[in-house]
């Protein structure tokens, strides 16, 4: 088989540009300043546009950290104000005139306290927290699969920018991380 041919790269190391406004795509490691990010919008052909897309690169990096950090803390924040609130709903239902509620389950079996009101599915759904999280869980996606776009591109230097950027943003967030059974798997 003859693997010899283009593949549209034009006659230079991959990373030129043939002035056409495409992109090529190198699939191998590389180096250089003249890559196309993303799209055909985002052309780097000097050094500076290449350092300030490196350094944007870098910054959205360390934001999808903190987004990911963010996102487990209005979790964590929601989960204790629903505890909070279910302590208060039964603290209520205790705290109402008593005739020796202990005597009387021990008699009878059960008690007299009328069940925790439980939040149904709409409300669970359409819940502010809710709708904030998935929010936050859509951004982060989209930022997920544009940084690994970028990676993508094989260029070294982006490829350091965006593991810098994450490396950096979870040292500034990772100390929020409590649990250490929590799963980051493919986010």
């Amino acid at each position: 088989m003859d693997h010899d041919h283009d593949h549209g790269m034009g006659s230079g190391s991959g990373g030129e540009h043939d002035g056409h406004g495409s992109c090529p795509m190198n699939m191998a490691f590389h180096t250089g300043y003249q890559e196309c990010i993303l799209w055909k919008g985002w052309m780097t052909t000097t050094v500076t546009e290449f350092v300030f897309s490196a350094l944007a690169l870098f910054v959205a990096a360390f934001i999808y950290e903190a987004l990911k950090f963010t996102r487990e803390f209005f979790l964590r924040r929601a989960v204790r104000n629903e505890a909070e609130r279910v302590a208060l709903e039964l603290q209520s239902k205790t705290a109402g005139p008593s005739t020796n509620t202990a005597a009387t389950t021990a008699c009878h079996g059960s008690s007299n306290l009328a069940p925790i009101r439980e939040k149904t599915y709409a409300q669970r759904i359409f819940s502010t927290p809710h709708l904030i999280q998935t929010f936050f869980n859509l951004i982060q996606i989209i930022m997920s699969y544009l940084i690994m776009l970028i990676f993508m591109t094989y260029n070294y230097w982006l490829c350091l920018a965006v593991i810098l950027g994450l490396g950096v943003g979870y040292f500034f967030f990772g100390w929020i991380k409590q649990d250490v059974y929590e799963s980051e798997c493919c986010h």
